[in-house]
């Protein structure tokens, strides 16, 4: 789970995407100084609806916790994952209530997503996020692991942060489960290549990376990865790059 302390705050003024989320804030957020103050010291009250600029236009985004928030400057800001404007199709698993699934759609008029979520809560205000988008993207309501069949999703109050086989949080909901391979392959038979990966399904990242099928890997050209520490080894035919909790595996 993400608590950000004092020292936290301190360190992150010597880190480049600090800045980089620093100026971005000012240029895709309405409503600018108010954001960064909410980003940087987690205050303000939620839920709220926060404005920003995309290539196609203005789009409304509802937060409902100040992770919300956190996660909006990290897709629109810090552009953990970043997208061209050229993208065409795109996988996120774990899509939460829709930020980076928006971040995705309004790089283009064009763009396809797969959108895989299993908590009821987050779909309902994923979809609201997405209104008027949903002729672009697919959503399929299961969590993606390593095999088929069900598990158990422990989940906070919130629905921010939950994952398979997390027992630590009080709420456990049983959810479908579907293997990461075989979703990647259904989505491979509709369309040539995947522009980007996204993976943020807390704690099984590496796991779901390293188990991809080599012909699959071959025909996706970026995986982004929010992983829980500092993602080990490499991925052959891939470059790797991270900051913090980010991996990032390039063509």
């Amino acid at each position: 789970m993400y608590h950000r302390t004092k020292k936290g705050i301190f360190t992150a003024f010597f880190k480049k995407q600090f800045y980089i989320a620093f100026l971005n804030i000012f240029r895709n957020f309405h409503g600018p100084l108010g954001v960064f103050l909410e980003y940087l010291f987690r205050s303000g009250s939620y839920p709220k609806t926060i404005l920003v600029r995309t290539p196609i236009g203005n789009q409304k985004v509802t937060l409902f916790c100040s992770d919300d928030m956190i996660t909006a400057v990290e897709c629109f800001g810090k552009l953990d994952y970043r997208a061209g404007k050229d993208i065409s199709c795109v996988v996120d698993f774990g899509s939460n209530i829709g930020i980076s699934a928006l971040y995705f759609l309004t790089r283009n008029t064009q763009a396809k997503v797969y959108l895989y979520e299993p908590l009821p809560k987050n779909i309902e205000r994923l979809k609201g996020n997405l209104l008027g988008f949903e002729n672009r993207y697919e959503l399929d309501g299961v969590a993606v692991g390593l095999e088929n069949g069900t598990g158990a999703f422990g989940c906070e109050s919130t629905g921010r942060y939950g994952g398979l086989n997390k027992n630590e949080f009080e709420n456990q909901v049983e959810v479908q489960v579907k293997n990461a391979n075989e979703v990647v392959q259904d989505i491979l038979s509709k369309n040539a290549t995947i522009d980007i990966l996204k993976i943020d399904v807390e704690g099984l990242e590496e796991d779901i990376i390293n188990n991809l099928e080599p012909h699959l890997l071959k025909k996706i050209d970026r995986i982004y990865a929010e992983t829980e520490t500092e993602f080990e080894g490499d991925l052959p035919g891939f470059k790797k790059e991270q900051y913090g909790a980010i991996a990032q595996f390039f063509k």
